[in-house]
């Protein structure tokens, strides 16, 4: 089984199709016998960022551990959260709790990208909230407009289907019930719009905010210079 995954490329920024150089891979959970995705160049990746919470990562061996492939376990949220059904929370309080409570991991997030070894993959289990909110990041940094964010976030829902049936298999090792209502509602605008406008609404801009939660003038270089490349 293929895991969903989508590159990102270093073009991204000024549209057209993709050139052969992808720095930036996202996808749900790889999981033990994923075939190599057919939409990336270099399979697997050289750095690895899972964003899932504790509990979630000690369910087993990250399947992209191995010699050469460092995998970098930032959670961006609590296993309390995680396990919280959600059930008709909005995904952007969710987004913006991850805003509030998770500003420095993000940007941990930023400063890995910005300097581990290409290409990078971020995934957490379904590949959307978390990893919506961090890629997000990551190309707003980078300059790409919101519009084109938004674009890319909801490009998900083209694999929702694949996505619940890769998270129902691992549920009963997370604890909760799958699909739950969060997965249920696929990659929703409104809820990644939330988070790029207040990002755009912080004095400074978005460099200014990750700046804010740790982030240093020479981080944001080197990634936008890695991205734009």
């Amino acid at each position: 089984m293929s895991s969903p995954t989508s590159a990102i490329s270093a073009d991204f920024p000024r549209g057209g199709t993709p050139d052969a150089y992808r720095v930036l891979y996202r996808s749900a959970l790889p999981a033990p016998g994923d075939s190599r995705p057919t939409a990336v160049d270099h399979w697997p990746a050289w750095t690895v960022v899972d964003l899932r919470s504790p509990r979630e990562f000690a369910t087993r061996t990250h399947p992209l551990k191995s010699d050469g492939i460092v995998v970098h376990q930032i959670s961006l949220l609590s296993d309390a959260e995680v396990a919280a059904p959600n059930q008709g929370a909005r995904l952007a309080d969710i987004y913006h709790g991850i805003l509030t409570n998770s500003g420095e991991r993000l940007v941990e997030v930023l400063q890995v990208a910005a300097t581990a070894p290409g290409p990078v993959l971020l995934h957490c289990a379904a590949g959307k909230d978390r990893t919506g909110v961090a890629i997000a990041l990551l190309l707003r940094t980078a300059g790409v407009e919101p519009d084109d964010i938004v674009a890319d976030y909801l490009s998900t829902n083209e694999h929702m289907g694949a996505v619940l049936a890769r998270v129902t298999r691992f549920a009963p090792e997370l604890g909760r019930t799958h699909p739950n209502d969060r997965d249920l509602r696929g990659a929703v605008p409104e809820a990644i719009e939330g988070v790029l406008a207040q990002w755009d609404a912080h004095p400074g801009g978005v460099h200014a905010w990750v700046q804010s939660h740790g982030a240093t003038d020479e981080t944001i270089r080197l990634w936008t210079e890695r991205f734009s490349k």
